[in-house]
């Protein structure tokens, strides 16, 4: 690759490595270093088994791999859990979450007796409390006397000898179904850590001794030095036989299938609606099929987009499981619709089956995981995360996880306060009396406990003692006090917090232009910047849902699946079969009101330029990757329209000039290096968590003196939406 050498250098992070350095796998790999790798090399060195044998071809030698993919998976897995002891303690740790959770299922559904423990025991705990905290002379003597009685040990008095004699047969069927699929997926994850030990020591050799990355180097070092290492080593290694693999080649091999579903949802294939057809009027409405839309929720229901993680996870074993062959090119079994379908409504069928013990575990899970928390600190209720959709819909091509967490961190900030914007006045001030109210109750509480008498917090006040109702009311306060917030010194600015969400997630419907003010747009935004809670229950939910929609929305797309499969294929050399838009193909996709070199037909074309934002991101994270002539015209039409923008505008005063010169400035600022602009080569500065379009980030940035809004439009069309020379024009979908 031309200019290697001289691109490492500019790399961020990387000039502290001499990469001259670095040494060749026939330099560094001894006989006494292969016996500490894997001693079968020596005894067997034709063995397939042998990841680190070296086969002399010309002035390279050849690492074995069987599988690049999964190779170049591993080595990123290994980067993302932070080196080999990170990643063992990490799955030790979630195999003893697993097992803890196994047998305390286990122990709530078998042996406790529940009504037991809901009435003896509590009113046993009564009488005992009542027992030991009277004031006469005679307490001490009493409390002996009773504690035998009016205490309960609930190991002894509220469990059962025989956990299968106090329930049914379909019960006893049904729990332990459950405790025996769950144990059975507990002994595979033990398993599957123990066969991955020895790849993963594999896989830090390789880091040591051929990338000289230690284990306290991978938690600290970026994704992209790690892979201009790889490609730097290809030097005297040789990874691939077709071509030296570049860090796109890398990195489309990692997600090869992800890239595949981007495209897929971008185009809108997937049936992930109950309501797949166009909207019906009235008068086409059947008497049934009315009532039925006219009951409340029924409509949004079937309009809504289902991708939750349990989809997700059924849609990638339907479409992906056997796509590809062992040379990385889609089977011509594949583009068989009746077999894709025939896959999905097997998949549905075994979700219907699994879905109740499925969402037993979830619900466990979610209460030994969550319960603690939301007792100690009841606002974080009221805390929102993105949904699983939101991270896709958000997600670009040939883009890792982490640099997608990355940007969703640092969107989640403004987002937050976006939503923040919206709060209704009513429901404030309904908010501020009950935080009066019950503030007011729990002040009372505190005040009997410290002045009084703490026996005065087991008095009881409607069947509850005082103490069950002082927490029962601060969870409430909580609640209340987020509700309403600082709404009354909280300036209304959507714009300006819309316009940092989109710097962040580069995604911006062209319906939520200029109306971010407008609650409809506030809905939809809502729909993706979801509470935890309510992503929690969707999840719950589509447990049960998943088999419907893979029976019926989704198995009637198969034909759509088949046929964007073969109109967004390309072959790459030393690659395989991959998504055509993750290629960065702009003659074939390209969309010229983006700034692609061509334009393509609008069916080809990705919906809201994201495979140009996808590029424009790419060569940002990896300074050292040298694009193809059309990627390199793209980014030369990036640098003239920010070179135009950035230039003075005729007719003009000075201090006019000079305040839109620096307005200018925080269009193609990076969010973490203000003023940094675009570079020499046409690339936007690395985004580092932040975002290669660059963000508003004050508001006297955002609105001009009057405040006007209108440079929103155009800070928003381009570096939001990825509009390049039609910021405030049509669709260009």
């Amino acid at each position: 690759m031309s200019g290697l050498g001289s691109s490492l250098l500019r790399t961020r992070g990387m000039d502290d490595h001499d990469y001259a350095a670095l040494p060749s796998m026939l330099e560094d790999v001894d006989e006494a270093e292969a016996r500490e790798l894997d001693p079968s090399t020596l005894t067997d060195p034709e063995s397939a088994n042998a990841p680190f044998t070296l086969e002399e071809r010309g002035s390279h030698a050849s690492l074995r791999i069987e599988n690049l993919d999964k190779w170049f998976a591993a080595l990123y897995a290994y980067f993302e859990g932070k080196g080999f002891w990170c990643i063992v303690t990490s799955r030790v740790v979630n195999v003893l979450t697993l097992g803890f959770t196994v047998a305390f299922s286990a122990f709530l559904l078998l042996y406790v007796d529940w009504e037991t423990l809901r009435t003896e025991c509590a009113e046993a705990s009564l009488r005992s409390s009542g027992a030991t905290r009277r004031d006469d002379a005679t307490a001490d003597a009493t409390a002996d006397a009773l504690r035998e009685k009016d205490t309960c040990d609930i190991l002894r008095d509220a469990t059962y000898a025989s956990p299968l004699s106090h329930r049914g047969f379909v019960a006893n069927f049904l729990v332990l179904a459950y405790l025996v699929l769950f144990t059975a997926y507990l002994v595979w994850t033990i398993a599957r850590l123990v066969v991955d030990v020895k790849p993963l020591l594999e896989m830090r050799a390789f880091c040591v001794r051929k990338l000289q990355l230690s284990d306290g180097d991978i938690q600290t070092v970026a994704w992209p030095e790690v892979v201009a290492r790889v490609v730097h080593l290809q030097a005297t290694t040789r990874l691939c036989i077709a071509k030296d693999l570049n860090e796109h080649d890398i990195v489309a091999r990692i997600l090869r299938e992800e890239n595949y579903l981007l495209g897929m949802l971008n185009r809108d294939v997937l049936g992930l609606r109950f309501e797949t057809g166009p909207k019906r009027t009235d008068a086409g409405r059947g008497g049934g099929g009315f009532f039925v839309e006219r009951v409340p929720g029924v409509a949004a229901f079937r309009r809504r987009v289902w991708f939750t993680k349990t989809v997700e996870w059924n849609v990638r074993q339907a479409i992906f499981s056997g796509m590809f062959d062992d040379d990385f090119s889609i089977r011509p079994q594949f583009y068989d619709v009746d077999a894709l379908r025939h896959r999905m409504r097997v998949l549905a069928a075994v979700n219907l089956v699994l879905s109740p013990f499925v969402a037993a575990f979830l619900v466990v899970f979610f209460l030994l995981h969550h319960v603690e928390r939301f007792y100690h600190d009841p606002g974080s209720a009221g805390q929102r995360q993105w949904s699983t959709l939101a991270r896709w819909q958000m997600r670009e091509f040939n883009e890792l996880p982490h640099f997608l967490d990355q940007r969703l961190k640092a969107a989640h900030g403004p987002a937050t306060k976006y939503v923040a914007q919206f709060s209704s006045p009513v429901a404030a001030l309904a908010a501020k009396f009950a935080s009066y109210v019950v503030g007011a109750f729990v002040a009372f509480a505190l005040a009997c406990t410290l002045l009084l008498d703490d026996r005065l917090l087991h008095a009881e006040v409607f069947g509850r003692d005082l103490l069950w109702h002082t927490a029962v009311a601060g969870a409430v306060l909580a609640f209340c006090r987020n509700l309403h917030g600082d709404a009354d010194s909280r300036a209304f600015e959507p714009r300006r917090w819309m316009a940092e969400t989109v710097a962040h997630t580069h995604f911006l419907p062209k319906r939520w232009r200029d109306v971010a003010h407008r609650r409809d747009t506030l809905t939809e935004f809502s729909e993706l910047f979801r509470f935890k809670s309510a992503v929690f229950f969707e999840e719950l939910l589509s447990v049960f849902i998943t088999p419907f929609l893979l029976w019926g929305p989704l198995s009637s797309r198969a034909p759509e699946i088949v046929q964007f499969t073969r109109q967004f294929t390309t072959t790459a050399g030393g690659v395989g079969a991959v998504c055509s838009l993750s290629a960065f193909d702009f003659a074939k996709h390209g969309n010229g009101r983006y700034g692609a070199p061509r334009t393509a037909r609008k069916q080809s074309r990705s919906k809201q330029g994201k495979m140009e934002k996808s590029f424009l991101s790419f060569t940002a994270r990896y300074p050292t990757w040298e694009p193809g002539e059309s990627g390199r015209e793209f980014l030369r039409n990036v640098r003239r329209f920010a070179e135009e923008t950035q230039s003075p505008t005729r007719g003009e005063s000075p201090s006019q000039n000079e305040e839109g010169e620096e307005k200018r400035k925080a269009l193609f600022a990076s969010p973490n290096a203000r003023g940094g602009g675009v570079g020499d080569d046409g690339r936007f500065p690395s985004p580092d968590g932040g975002s290669v379009f660059g963000g508003v980030h004050d508001a006297d940035e955002f609105y001009d003196a009057e405040g006007d809004a209108s440079n929103t439009r155009s800070k928003i069309g381009f570096f939001g939406h990825g509009r390049v020379f039609d910021a405030g024009g049509g669709e260009g979908g």
